[in-house]
């Protein structure tokens, strides 16, 4: 056996090594380490998504947005400053701006925030991981839409709520929504496959893409894992998410100096029943 086809045996079976590792069912709230929101090619399919007017994708679709924002501006006392975490192209900053609110928006995609400054120029737009932000008492209401808490770990939501307790005013308003327990109900993990000849969301090359939802804590978790594998190599993204009822989410967030304003079905203002797939939550600062 000749050096080179040695080389190539020990290639294959350390890349067939390492995918059965990428195979296993990743432990509860285990992070995977590469670039997502900021992947050169990644964020160029995020932000198709966030601009698809009739895609629930990375943003809900439009005319979900304009209710969305028509009854935010009813709850928002007029000239309030509004910083919206996760705020993507600006899709809902736009809209606040141009209602007379001092907005800025925050968001961990070079891509989005680019679109976002040169669609917008009344909203100021920071590029950064929220969980990062350092605010004192700076603003009126802090808003983190389309169920992006519930995409952190127990310990980066923690963090996240003192870190919006601390950037609100008195009595400043945090608006937020999760998903329901409703959700989930009756699902089972499940894996499936697909090979992209010409590239996909994930690659701008062949890739073949494996994906996985696994669910954990009576069905209350739930990771979407995706590996990705090229000739160059085998890439893998988690992708986290919990669902919540009233009591587990209030008990949750309150603990940590908040008392409750408010509780909706959805980021439309729509009277709580208790059987929508999302729940709204609107917290003051204690």
């Amino acid at each position: 056996m000749g050096d080179s086809t040695r080389e190539n045996v020990f290639e294959s079976n350390s890349m067939i090594s390492k995918l059965f590792i990428h195979l296993q069912k990743p432990d509860l709230w285990q992070r995977s380490h590469g670039p997502f929101w900021d992947d050169e090619h990644i964020s160029k399919g995020m932000l198709e998504a966030h601009l698809s007017p009739d895609w629930d994708a990375a943003s809900r679709r439009h005319s979900y947005i304009d209710r969305s924002v028509k009854w935010l501006t009813s709850l928002i006392p007029a000239g309030s400053r509004i910083l919206d975490l996760g705020c993507g192209p600006g899709l809902y900053t736009k809209l606040l701006s141009d209602a007379g609110y001092d907005v800025t928006g925050m968001d961990y995609s070079k891509r989005s925030i680019a679109y976002a400054k040169e669609h917008d120029t009344k909203t100021k737009y920071v590029y950064q991981n929220y969980l990062e932000m350092d605010y004192n008492e700076a603003f009126d209401v802090i808003t983190l839409i389309y169920c992006d808490y519930a995409a952190l770990t127990p310990d980066e939501r923690s963090k996240l709520l003192s870190k919006i307790h601390r950037g609100l005013k008195p009595k400043g308003l945090f608006i937020f929504d999760v998903f329901t327990e409703q959700t989930y109900d009756g699902k089972i993990d499940h894996t499936s496959w697909s090979y992209h000849g010409n590239g996909g969301f994930w690659s701008d090359k062949p890739y073949l893409c494996l994906e996985a939802e696994y669910y954990y804590e009576n069905n209350t978790v739930k990771v979407y894992k995706v590996i990705v594998i090229t000739e160059k190599g085998i890439s893998e993204y988690l992708i986290w998410d919990t669902v919540y009822t009233k009591d587990t989410l209030l008990n949750e967030v309150t603990p940590l100096g908040f008392r409750v304003h408010s509780i909706y079905d959805d980021v439309c203002g729509s009277p709580y029943t208790g059987k929508s797939d999302t729940l709204c939550l609107v917290l003051e600062k204690g």
